[in-house]
């Protein structure tokens, strides 16, 4: 029998899936070396449970439809950053403690070895520069230790030889990422006091941090991070930038492919607060959006992010899923002592692979929610590409094609359909049918149009 099964997206204005790549369903998993690996090696020797056996971390996110993964980058975690040791001490934290790792986690070795195992398990690589020998995010951009003695012109020419020679050698070792956050959390600014605001030389320190991830390949996407704090104006802040930037070299604002926020309501407010921040980015910004870093609010957070209008949402990353729970997050695995210790997968992990399915990451298998032939008998048509028009075409291949549409117009009027929801049940058999199933407030549906 020939069928073509369709992935309809229900209820936003635009194809959600006329993009390059799927939604990105990512995850920040940068501690997860160090607490793999042994006490000998510095780590924690923290062992992951799924279905109550210990496995790769990798592994359980990919089976749970996960894609993409970032990996932080300091400039010399081993260095001894006085303003966190002062911090440390002060606070009586160990959050400021330094240096970051004396073993060089999170450096560029120990990063380049875990982008190995992130590429070879087939996920999507977003490597995030700090620019600094620690933490960077909107309270501190420490400038890293040994580009002290620089100059503001200096450090300008450093950043992007550094950005440079750090890419040539994740290429040297086959593991380029597929897309660059040059800086982190860098509201106001980045790798002060040089470029201390968002101002023309914090945007000169962008276009040198641009131009050497282009300067190895040009193909590589450009992110850049901010946090949806209302307060900070993220929309006018991306305005600002991209104006600065063009001052630096005309156009060159158009390198940013995505602009990511960070998101954690105990900081950042309630969903209504992103909501209206995405939504007025969206609206304003010719450019794809992404939260780059949450840990709580799971479903919400991704729904908003996809639901963007005119295919804007990139996709989100959940930061540090497999243990941060500061801040009243909810991480995705608890801890468990005794026999056995470790952290174990909960509920909330258990979200995602639903999550990849609606997003179209993810589709589900045919046996599983496409009722038996002996149910239709169609006629001779059969699926066109996936970029091709709905129009059944006259072929005789019988083979299925998964097809992602996110607006019911998109279906002929004169088409023969049947709708059914993820659990194979029959919902709708006609185009009249149609409209009754926005009120059930799903996202995917299966459809067969003969």
């Amino acid at each position: 029998m020939n069928r073509i099964v369709l992935s309809v997206l229900l209820g936003f204005a635009a194809c959600a899936f006329a993009q390059n790549e799927p939604f990105a369903l990512g995850a920040d998993i940068s501690w997860i070396q160090q607490r793999e690996n042994p006490a000998a090696a510095g780590g924690g020797n923290v062992k992951y449970y799924h279905d109550g056996q210990a496995q790769d971390m990798l592994a359980i996110l990919k089976e749970h439809g996960f894609n993409y993964i970032r990996l932080r980058l300091f400039v010399d975690p081993t260095a001894g950053v006085p303003e966190d040791t002062a911090r440390a001490k002060a606070e009586n934290s160990t959050w400021y403690a330094s240096p970051y790792s004396s073993r060089g986690y999170c450096g560029l070795d120990s990063t380049i070895k875990y982008a190995k195992k992130v590429k070879a398990a087939g996920f999507k690589f977003l490597l995030d520069f700090h620019y600094s020998d620690t933490w960077a995010d909107p309270g501190k951009q420490y400038k890293p230790m040994s580009w002290r003695g620089l100059n503001s012109a200096q450090v300008i020419e450093k950043v992007r030889s550094y950005t440079k020679e750090s890419l040539e050698k994740f290429k040297a070792n086959d593991v380029l990422p597929d897309m660059v956050q040059v800086g982190n959390e860098v509201v106001g600014g980045m790798i002060h006091p040089d470029g201390n605001g968002n101002n023309a030389n914090f945007a000169k320190l962008v276009h040198a941090g641009i131009n050497g991830v282009k300067d190895v390949d040009a193909n590589i996407k450009i992110m850049m991070h901010s946090i949806a704090q209302s307060n900070r104006y993220p929309n006018n802040w991306l305005t600002t930038l991209k104006t600065n930037l063009n001052a630096v070299e005309a156009n060159f604002a158009n390198k940013i492919d995505v602009y990511g926020l960070s998101y954690y309501p105990e900081w950042h407010g309630d969903l209504n607060t992103l909501q209206s921040i995405l939504t007025s980015i969206a609206n304003t910004h010719n450019i794809k959006i992404s939260v780059v870093e949450y840990a709580d609010k799971h479903r919400e957070v991704n729904d908003m992010v996809f639901a963007l209008p005119d295919n804007k949402g990139f996709g989100t990353f959940v930061w540090e899923p497999q243990e941060f729970d500061g801040d009243n997050s909810l991480p995705l695995f608890d801890w468990k002592s005794g026999t056995n210790s470790g952290r174990y997968s909960n509920a909330r992990l258990e979200l995602y692979p639903q999550m990849a399915i609606d997003y179209g990451t993810k589709v589900p298998s045919s046996s599983s929610v496409i009722p038996s032939s002996s149910s239709v008998t169609p006629s001779s048509s059969s699926a066109p590409s996936s970029s091709s028009s709905l129009t059944p075409s006259s072929s005789s291949s019988g083979e299925t094609t998964v097809i992602r549409i996110a607006q019911l117009k998109d279906i002929p009027k004169n088409a023969r359909v049947e709708v059914y929801n993820l659990q194979g049940k029959l919902i709708a058999t006609s185009y009249s049918q149609l409209g009754q199933i926005d009120a059930l407030k799903k996202r995917v549906y299966i459809v067969k149009i003969f």
